[in-house]
């Protein structure tokens, strides 16, 4: 009951002095006692505590800043293949940091492909993975082990990034060399399939065009001639929207391709730059356009009719594989015969 009334006083006394402005005394009694009656849950933290919790709380969110930066950043890893052509396919392998491994090969023929090999580095400010090492090399083979190896640049520089559908662009900043022009896209292979093949065999015009729905396919017969050039077609494939007639003219290779006419009116699968371009009219009116190394020997040619795209391309073998190519007249008389 004393001390109660001893605690009463107390405070009664320091609210006085409070209150007329006088600092209470140093010595006064018992107060280290009604301290110690007061619960500890109620005792607020130390303020010495507070910068040691802001600390932990800035290394929180720095580590989950950098944990979310990583991954966010695009996967190229994997290999691609170009829809169209089906003869050109990218490996991309990840290093380490912001840098990959890339091979490109590009088959023009059985004996002959176009190879690219770089290290490109991603940039998040751009969204490109973007390379200025590339040695780029035509190779040749004499037999199924033996080739050489033709090398064109070794500083080429270009990019690869994906398209809103998902795909891969790439853009050569040496097509005058590589024939790389524009913006060519190539779709992602599922993993561990390995290098699938977009096409299916097939063994005649009439199936390759059912395959594609391209309505009926014709293609000249073989042992035809035209102007003492004679074609054979052995082979027929087929993939979505798009029919593939495969042979020779003469010695050189033969491929011929219907496919409905939609983002591009060139469905042959050639991405090379030509030297001549050039035009002629068919008996029904339509525009054959013709490329070639040589002016009047065409290499390519492509044309549209109706809701359809037509290409024809003639590669020559060995020292004639970039010149060699049709006069108007033959190339004109081959064309007749493809609806």
């Amino acid at each position: 009951m004393k001390k109660r009334f001893i605690s009463a006083l107390i405070g009664t006394m320091i609210l006085s002095l409070t209150a007329c402005g006088t600092t209470a005394p140093e010595t006064a009694p018992s107060e280290p006692e009604v301290q110690e009656e007061v619960p500890a849950e109620e005792t607020e933290t130390p303020p010495e505590t507070a910068p040691e919790t802001a600390e932990i709380t800035e290394d929180i969110v720095e580590d989950e800043y950098i944990e979310d930066d990583v991954v966010d950043k695009p996967d190229f890893t994997g290999t691609y293949t170009e829809p169209i052509s089906g003869r050109c396919s990218i490996e991309i392998e990840y290093l380490s940091g912001d840098d990959h491994k890339v091979n490109v090969r590009w088959a023009s023929s059985a004996f002959e492909s176009s190879n690219w090999e770089m290290t490109a580095t991603y940039y998040e400010s751009t969204g490109l993975l973007e390379y200025t090492n590339a040695k780029y090399y035509i190779r040749t083979y004499t037999d199924d082990t033996t080739y050489t190896d033709d090398v064109q640049y070794t500083d080429g520089a270009g990019e690869f990034w994906f398209a809103e559908d998902g795909s891969l662009g790439w853009r050569s900043a040496n097509s005058d060399i590589d024939g790389i022009t524009g913006d060519t896209f190539f779709e992602r292979l599922p993993e561990n399939l390995g290098m699938a093949n977009p096409w299916t065999d097939t063994d005649s015009a009439d199936t390759a065009a059912q395959g594609a729905e391209v309505g009926y396919f014709m293609v000249p017969e073989s042992k035809a001639t035209y102007n003492d050039h004679l074609v054979y077609i052995t082979e027929f494939r087929y993939m979505e929207h798009l029919a593939e007639a495969r042979g020779s003219i003469g010695a050189a290779e033969l491929t011929i391709r219907k496919g409905l006419k939609q983002e591009s009116d060139d469905v042959s699968g050639d991405y090379n730059t030509y030297a001549y371009n050039w035009t002629f009219n068919t008996e029904d009116g339509f525009v054959v356009n013709c490329y070639g190394n040589e002016k009047g020997k065409t290499m390519k040619a492509v044309w549209l009719s109706d809701n359809f795209s037509y290409s024809v391309n003639v590669m020559g073998q060995g020292d004639e594989s970039d010149t060699y190519g049709l006069d108007d007249e033959t190339m004109h008389l081959l064309v007749e015969d493809i609806q």
